[in-house]
C-alpha cells in the first residue's frame, strides 16, 4: 500500500477511527497488526523475516542486560550486518570478485540469470537498509548506556514497525519513539489534541502535493535523460546539469513527501515524528548540505560511525580518513551498485576538503549576502556531478555524462535532441523553492494559519481527488529500494 492511494487512505480511516474509540492498552494492539498488515500488503515471507529480525534482537540485549556478555552485543551486531549483506551486497560482492579473478559466471548478469532459472535468487526485503539501522541503535543505545529503560516485546516491535515510518524512515531513535509506545501500555498515552490534528493534515496534504504533482512534473523532464537506454552525448551538456538538478529537486519532493506524510499521519494518531528536511538546497557548502538533507540519516552515521571512528576530535588526516570510511558506508547502505561506492568516496572526499579550509579559517569570512550567493553556486558546482554517481542507472552512463559535461567543445556543438517537458522542469522547481522558502523561514509563513478554516477542509476534497484519480498510477517512493 502507498501512502498515495485509495487503499491506504481507507486503511488509514479504519485504524484512526479505531485508535480514537479504543482503550490505551488496546491501542497498543491495534497499531502492532496494523503495522503488520501494513508491511505484509507487500511481502507476506519478509513479514516473518522482520519480525525474526526483532525478535533476535529484543532477546539477545534482554540477555546482555542479565549477563553483560559483550561478546553477545557483538555477536548481534555481526548478525545484523551479515543479514542486510546477503539479501543486499551478495550479487555485488560475488560480481567484485568475478571481476577480480575473471570468473564470468560470479559476475551479477549471469549469476543472478542463473539463479532466477532455478528459482534461488534472492530479492531485498523491502525497508531492510531502514529497519536494520534503527533496531541497531537501539541495541548500541542500550549497550552504551545511552538508554537505560526497559520495554516489553510488543512496545519494541511496535517500536520498530510503526506503519507511517515503517518503509523509509525518518529513522528513529529509541529516546524518541519507545516512551511515546510505552505511553499506550501506561494508560497515559495521546489525547485528542486540535492542533496537532491540524499539523497532520497540513503535513499529510503537503506530502501528496509533493509527490503526486511536484515529483511527477520533474520526473516527466528527467526520465528521458537519466535511463540506462539513453546516450547521454545526445543532450547538451547544459541539459545534463539541468538534469541532475531536476533530480534532485525530484528526490527531494519525493522523499520529503514520504517524510511529511509520515509525520502526518503520525501526528494524526497523537505521536511525535522529527522532520528529515530543512532546505538543503540553500545550503553555503556540501557540508551543510549534509545537516540540512536525510536529518535522520545523517544524524546516525554522525553517531554510529563517524563519532566511535573518532570524529573530528583526532589529527588532521585521521579526520578526512573518518569522512572517506563514513560516506563509504553510506554509498553502500544506498545501494549495491558501483556508482554508489564511489559516490559515498567522492562525498566523503569534498567534506574533507571542506574541512581543509575551514581549518585555515576561509569559513570566518563575512557572512554577506554576496558571499553566501557565491558560496551556495560553489556548493552547486561541487554536489552537481557527485550527485550523478547517485543517480546514474549504471557506471557506462555516468562516465560518458560526465565526459560529457566536462568537454568545452561539446557546448558548441549542434544536433543535439530537444526536450518536451522542459516546462515540467520549470514548474517542479518552482514548488521545490517554494517549499524550500517554508522551511527556511517557517516564521513567515505563519498567517497562512489564519485561513485554515476553509483551507483544510479545501485541502482535505483536494488530497481525496488526488488519491481516487492518482491511484494505480503512482510511482514507488525513490527511497523504497534501499
Amino acid at each position: 500500500m502507498l501512502f498515495v492511494t485509495e487503499e491506504f487512505l481507507l486503511f488509514f480511516l479504519i485504524v484512526y477511527v479505531l485508535f480514537w474509540l479504543l482503550p490505551d492498552r488496546a491501542r497498543m494492539s491495534l497499531l502492532i497488526l496494523a503495522s503488520l498488515v501494513f508491511y505484509a500488503s507487500w511481502s507476506i515471507p519478509f513479514l516473518f523475516h522482520l519480525l525474526a529480525v526483532v525478535a533476535i534482537n529484543y532477546v539477545v540485549m534482554e540477555l546482555w542486560r542479565s549477563y553483560r556478555q559483550n561478546w553477545m552485543f557483538y555477536l548481534l551486531q555481526a548478525a545484523n550486518i551479515l543479514n542486510i549483506a546477503c539479501f543486499k551486497y551478495f550479487y555485488f560482492f560475488a560480481d567484485v570478485l568475478g571481476f577480480v579473478f575473471g570468473v564470468f559466471a560470479w559476475r551479477e548478469p549471469a549469476l543472478r540469470l542463473a539463479d532466477r532459472l532455478d528459482g534461488s535468487e534472492i530479492f531485498l526485503p523491502l525497508a531492510i537498509s531502514f529497519y536494520t539501522f534503527q533496531i541497531m541503535s537501539y541495541g548500541i543505545d542500550i549497550f552504551r548506556g545511552e538508554y537505560t529503560r526497559r520495554h516489553s516485546f510488543r512496545e519494541v516491535l511496535l517500536f520498530k514497525s510503526f506503519f507511517p515510518q515503517l518503509i523509509a524512515g525518518p529513522i528513529m531513535r529509541s529516546h524518541e519513539l519507545l516512551p511515546q509506545v510505552a505511553a499506550l501500555g501506561e494508560n497515559n498515552g495521546p489525547r485528542p489534541d486540535a492542533a496537532r490534528m491540524r499539523k497532520g493534515l497540513w503535513l499529510v496534504m503537503i506530502g501528496v502535493f509533493k509527490k503526486v504533482v511536484v515529483a511527477s512534473v520533474l520526473l516527466a523532464y528527467i526520465a528521458p535523460i537519466v535511463n540506462r537506454e539513453a546516450d547521454p552525448t545526445n543532450f547538451h551538456p547544459g541539459v545534463i546539469w539541468l538534469a541532475i538538478v531536476g533530480c534532485l529537486f525530484m528526490l527531494y519532493a519525493d522523499f520529503s513527501a514520504y517524510s511529511d506524510m509520515a509525520r502526518g499521519f503520525g501526528a494524526l494518531l497523537g505521536f511525535e515524528i522529527p522532520e528529515n528536511f530543512r532546505a538543503p538546497f540553500f545550503m553555503t557548502s556540501v557540508s551543510d548540505y549534509w545537516r540540512r538533507w536525510h536529518l535522520t540519516f545523517s544524524r546516525w552515521i554522525r553517531d554510529y560511525i563517524y563519532i566511535p571512528l573518532g570524529g573530528s576530535r583526532v589529527g588532521e588526516w585521521r579526520v578526512y580518513l573518518n569522512y572517506l570510511v563514513t560516506f563509504f558506508i553510506a554509498g553502500l547502505w544506498h545501494g549495491a551498485s558501483y556508482t554508489f561506492v564511489v559516490w559515498g568516496i567522492v562525498v566523503g572526499i569534498i567534506l574533507s576538503v571542506e574541512s581543509y579550509i575551514r581549518r585555515r579559517g576561509f569559513e570566518e569570512w563575512p557572512a554577506t549576502w554576496p558571499l553566501r550567493f557565491a558560496r551556495l553556486g560553489l556548493a552547486w558546482l561541487f554536489l552537481i556531478p557527485s550527485s550523478l554517481l547517485f543517480f546514474a542507472p549504471n557506471w557506462d552512463w555516468a562516465l560518458t555524462a560526465l565526459g560529457h559535461m566536462f568537454n568545452p567543445l561539446a557546448f558548441f556543438a549542434g544536433g543535439y535532441q530537444t526536450l518536451p517537458h522542459t516546462e515540467s522542469f520549470l514548474g517542479g522547481s518552482l514548488g521545490v523553492l517554494l517549499f524550500h522558502f517554508v522551511e527556511e523561514k517557517p516564521a513567515s509563513f505563519r498567517w497562512i494559519r489564519r485561513y485554515e478554516t476553509w483551507l483544510l477542509p479545501a485541502g482535505g476534497l483536494i488530497l481525496i481527488l488526488f488519491l481516487t484519480q492518482f491511484s494505480g498510477k503512482a510511482q514507488d517512493f525513490f527511497y523504497f529500494q534501499f
